[in-house]
């Protein structure tokens, strides 16, 4: 996986950093400021390239010809919108996401279609949820623990089972059902629907377990249409 982060403040540090312990992802991060990259740690083993990630030459020098995805989250959400459909539109980049300050611009990154992650309450691991392939659409990443409050939607193995069969112990906990526009609290005998979208308690080790049951992580635009 080839991954561009738009700016190398705090935030794109640590995203930096993580995504780079994958021996899998090549990372490559770009900032105006050459002295920024001073913030990546010293386990980081990805590129760097100096200039704006608005910049299609800097973008190219990137990698964005082969990038899998683009994480902008520099200081300014015009910037970071504007990589954003950069990277999507002219270079068919397949996953991209925005770092978003003003809140008041919700509606315009939603109506462009465009995935972000507010300031407010910023953490490092919703934007590592949209690139991981274990990973499922977040709602809360609690502190210090492993365990995440995510969305999972049953897929055609799923069909059928009952949330007990569905469950699995000390790993994976289902809260609530959203069936169309119903949304229910299960009991542990109800079956479920393909389609159904469960929002459950989940740890990393439950994903091979239920990988069959759901549709892949990535496949999230019924998902995030519904919450609309």
């Amino acid at each position: 996986m080839h991954i561009i982060i738009g700016g190398c403040g705090r935030l794109g540090a640590e995203i930096a950093d993580r995504l780079s312990e994958d021996a899998d992802t090549d990372v490559v991060v770009c900032d105006v400021d050459p002295l920024a990259f001073d913030r990546l740690g010293s386990a980081f083993n990805g590129e760097t390239v100096v200039g704006d990630c608005t910049d299609r030459d800097v973008l190219e020098q990137a990698g964005v010809h082969r990038a899998d995805g683009l994480i902008a989250v520099t200081r300014f959400d015009n910037a970071n919108l504007m990589a954003v459909e950069i990277a999507t539109h002219l270079y068919d980049v397949p996953r991209t996401i925005a770092r978003l300050f003003n809140p008041e611009r919700e509606d315009v990154y939603r109506k462009l279609g465009v995935r972000y992650v507010s300031g407010t309450g910023l953490i490092a691991k919703l934007f590592l949820n949209e690139f991981r392939d274990e990973s499922y659409p977040l709602h809360v990443a609690f502190t210090d623990t492993e365990v995440s409050i995510v969305d999972l939607e049953v897929d055609t193995r799923g069909h059928g089972m009952t949330v007990e069969e569905f469950e699995v112990d000390g790993q994976l906990r289902v809260a609530a059902v959203r069936r169309g526009t119903r949304v229910f609290i299960p009991d542990r005998t109800d079956r479920l629907e393909r389609d159904d979208v469960l929002t459950a308690a989940m740890k990393p080790a439950a994903h091979r377990r239920i990988q069959e049951l759901v549709r892949d992580p990535f496949d999230r635009e019924r998902i995030h249409m519904g919450q609309e």
